[in-house]
C-alpha cells in the first residue's frame, strides 16, 4: 500500500464506524428474538477467497430460518481492525463467533473474553497456537502444513536436483501461512522442524532460499505482485517461486502481465510458479501456462460448516475439534479438468 498514513488512519476509523454501525443493525435483540445470530469473520473483506467462505455460510443460514449469518471483518488485510471487530462481536453477544485469526496470539486475547461471555467460538481457514486452542471449540479448514507438502512434491517433480527458492507468505503472526511454509521447508530438506515457519534453506538439501525471502504480502494483492516482478528482475537465475496462497494472483491481469514479461523462464521451465488456492481466475492464469501448479483449498465447504457448527454448539452439542475440508492439486496437465471443489455449491469436501 502507498496510501499515506494518515489516510490509512482515517480509513481505518471509517472502517470502524461503520462495522460499530453494521453490528448494532444486527445485534440481537434488534427485531426477533428468536433469530439467532452467527458471525464469519475473514481477515479481509476485500478478497476473493473470502466471498466464497460468506457464500457457503449464507446458502447455509437460508436453510435454517431461525439463524442468520453475518459476514463481517475488515475492508482489508489489517490485524488490528479484525481484532476490534470480534471484541465489538462479543459486546453485541453474538450467538457464535467463527473467525480466521489474521495476528493468532492478538486473536487469542480477545477471544478469552468470549469464553467468559459463554459465546461459542471456532476458527476457520487460518487457527490459533496449540497453547490457546482452548479457547475455541473447533478448527475448520485446511491441514495447513499439507499445502506446502503438496506444493514441495509438485516442486520436486519438476525439479529434482532443487535450486534457488524464494517464499511469498502472507503475514508473520498468521499461523496458517506459517505452517504451510513448515510443509514446504520441511518437505524439500526432507526432515521435520519443531515449529513453525520451520528453518531456512540453506543448500544442505539441494534447496536454497535466495537473500530478501520469505517475502510478506499482507495480503496486499498489488503489493504482492510488485514483489514477484522485483524477484523476477534481480533474481535471473531464481529456480522456483512458491506462494502459500493466492496473493498475486487475486490480482490478475497485474500478474498476467508480470507472467508474460517473464514467460521464456516460466514455459522452459527454468522458474517454476506455484501458488495455492484454485480460484477461477486462478484457474485460467494455469490454464494459460502461467503457473506450472495451484494446490487449492475449499472455501466454500469451509463456510457452510462454519455456520453448521455454530449452530449446533449454540443448541448445546458438541462438535469435532476439527474439521479438515481437502486440498485440490492442479498442475497444467489437468488444468481443462481440475475443478476447485470449494467454489460451487454442492462440492465435495473429500480428499
Amino acid at each position: 500500500m502507498s496510501t499515506p498514513q494518515p489516510l490509512l488512519c482515517c480509513a481505518s476509523t471509517l472502517a470502524l464506524m461503520l462495522v460499530a454501525l453494521t453490528l448494532v443493525a444486527c445485534a440481537p435483540g434488534d427485531g426477533d428474538d428468536s433469530t439467532q445470530t452467527f458471525a464469519l469473520v475473514p481477515k479481509a473483506m476485500n478478497n476473493p477467497f473470502f466471498d466464497l467462505a460468506r457464500d457457503g455460510c449464507i446458502d447455509a443460514a437460508a436453510e435454517t430460518p431461525e439463524a442468520d449469518c453475518l459476514y463481517i471483518g475488515p475492508g482489508e488485510h489489517l490485524e488490528q481492525e479484525q481484532v476490534q471487530i470480534v471484541q465489538d462481536l462479543i459486546t453485541r453477544r453474538v450467538d457464535g463467533i467463527a473467525v480466521a485469526p489474521s495476528n493468532a496470539p492478538a486473536m487469542a486475547r480477545a477471544l478469552e473474553r468470549a469464553q467468559e461471555a459463554g459465546i461459542p467460538v471456532i476458527t476457520w481457514d487460518s487457527d490459533l497456537l496449540e497453547e490457546h486452542h482452548q479457547l475455541r471449540a473447533s478448527y475448520v479448514g485446511t491441514l495447513n502444513r499439507d499445502i506446502g507438502v503438496e506444493q514441495a512434491k509438485v516442486l520436486m517433480t519438476l525439479k529434482p536436483d532443487g535450486g534457488t527458492l524464494c517464499i511469498q507468505s502472507g503475514g508473520p503472526a498468521a499461523a496458517n501461512h506459517n505452517e504451510r511454509m513448515q510443509g514446504l521447508r520441511d518437505t524439500l530438506r526432507g526432515s521435520s522442524s519443531d515449529d513453525a515457519p520451520g528453518p531456512r534453506l540453506d543448500g544442505s538439501s539441494g534447496w536454497s532460499e535466495v537473500d530478501g525471502c520469505p517475502l510478506y504480502s499482507n495480503d496486499d494483492f498489488p503489493l504482492a505482485v510488485q514483489q514477484l516482478a522485483d524477484l523476477l528482475a534481480r533474481e535471473p537465475e531464481l529456480d522456483a517461486f512458491v506462494a502459500t496462497g493466492g496473493f498475486p494472483q487475486f490480482a490478475g491481469q497485474a500478474y498476467r502481465q508480470v507472467a508474460e514479461r517473464y514467460a521464456d523462464r516460466i514455459t522452459s521451465n527454468d522458474t517454476i510458479v506455484i501458488v495455492a488456492d484454485t480460484l477461477p481466475i486462478q484457474m485460467e492464469l494455469l490454464g494459460q501456462g502461467h503457473s506450472h501448479a495451484q494446490v487449492g483449498q475449499r472455501p466454500y465447504e469451509m463456510g457452510r460448516q462454519a455456520f453448521d457448527m455454530l449452530r449446533r454448539l449454540a443448541s448445546g452439542e458438541s462438535v469435532a475439534p476439527v474439521v479438515y475440508t481437502g486440498l485440490d492439486v492442479c498442475t497444467q496437465l489437468d488444468a481443462s479438468t481440475c475443478l476447485d471443489s470449494g467454489t460451487a455449491p454442492g462440492s465435495s469436501a473429500a480428499n
